[in-house]
C-alpha cells in the first residue's frame, strides 16, 4: 500500500512538473513570437546613427523615419511610432475600438500576450487633446513598456528625458515632467477638464506625484501624452509618465 501511494505521489509530481514546463515553454515560445514581429516591423521605423554629443555640441536627436503608408497597410490602427532613446521601447501605436482587443493582439491581429501599444479609445487620434493616454504591457522579458518603471530613479529620467512622437502629420517631442506608481482610482488618466483652472489643477496635482525631479514645466496652453503601463506593488497598481507634447519645430 505504501508503495503504491509513493507511486501515485510520484506520478502525480511528475505531472505538475510536465504541465509547468508546458506553461513555460508556451510563455517563452509566445515572447519570441512577440519579439520577432516587432523585430520584423522596424523596416518600417529606420534610425539614423545617432550624432557624436561632446560638451561643447549636445547630440541631435535621431528620428526615426516612419513608412506610415506601409505600416496603414499591414493595419490601418496605426496612429503614430514611440520612440525612446536608448530605452529599448520603439514601436508602432495603434487606436482600436475599444480598450480591449490590444491588450491581447498584435499589430497584424495574430493573439499574443504582448499586444501593443494602444491610444485610449476616448483619446483623439492625433494628439491633440489635453491628454491623450497611449497603454502597453510591462512584459517580463523586457520588451513594451517594460523600461517606464526604470523612471522610478533620478538617474535613469536624467539620462532619458524625452520621447519622440512620430505621426503622419508631424514630429514631436515629448518633455517628461512627471513618473509615479499610480493606483487606477487617482487622476492620472484624466481626459476631460471642466476649464483652463481645472486642467492647471491636475498639472500640478500629477507633477507633485512624481518620483523624479524636472524642469519642465507644463503650461495651459501644453498638451501631454501619458504612457501607462503595470506595476505590481499593490493591487491595480500601475506606472505612469507624463510628457509635454511639442512640436519639433519648437
Amino acid at each position: 500500500m505504501k508503495g503504491r501511494s509513493c507511486g501515485l505521489f510520484l506520478c502525480l509530481f511528475l505531472g505538475i512538473a510536465c504541465f509547468s514546463g508546458y506553461q513555460v515553454l508556451r510563455i517563452l515560445h509566445e515572447y519570441r513570437v512577440g519579439a520577432d514581429a516587432y523585430f520584423k516591423l522596424e523596416q518600417f521605423a529606420s534610425l539614423p546613427p545617432a550624432s557624436e554629443e561632446t560638451e561643447e555640441t549636445p547630440a541631435e536627436l535621431a528620428w526615426p523615419e516612419v513608412d506610415f503608408t506601409a505600416l496603414a497597410a499591414v493595419n490601418p490602427d496605426v496612429t503614430a511610432w514611440l520612440y525612446g532613446p536608448d530605452t529599448g521601447i520603439s514601436y508602432p501605436v495603434v487606436q482600436g475600438t475599444d480598450n480591449d482587443y490590444y491588450l491581447d493582439h498584435l499589430l497584424d491581429g495574430t493573439a499574443n500576450s504582448a499586444g501593443c501599444l494602444f491610444v485610449d479609445t476616448s483619446c483623439r487620434p492625433d494628439f491633440s487633446g489635453r491628454n491623450t493616454v497611449i497603454y502597453g504591457h510591462r512584459m517580463k522579458n523586457g520588451t513594451m513598456f517594460a523600461a517606464l518603471g526604470n523612471y522610478q530613479e533620478q538617474v535613469y529620467y536624467d539620462a532619458h528625458p524625452v520621447f519622440l512622437l512620430v505621426t503622419p502629420e508631424g514630429r514631436y517631442v515629448v518633455e517628461l515632467f512627471s513618473g509615479y506608481v499610480a493606483d487606477t482610482a487617482e487622476s492620472a488618466w484624466m481626459l476631460d477638464f471642466s476649464d483652463e483652472q481645472a486642467y492647471l489643477a491636475w498639472l500640478e496635482e500629477v507633477g507633485e506625484k512624481s518620483a523624479f525631479s524636472s524642469k519642465v514645466s507644463p503650461r495651459a496652453e501644453d498638451r501631454v501624452v501619458t504612457l501607462s503601463t503595470c506595476s505590481y506593488e499593490f493591487e491595480n497598481a500601475r506606472f505612469v509618465l507624463h510628457g509635454v507634447l511639442r512640436p519639433e519645430e519648437e
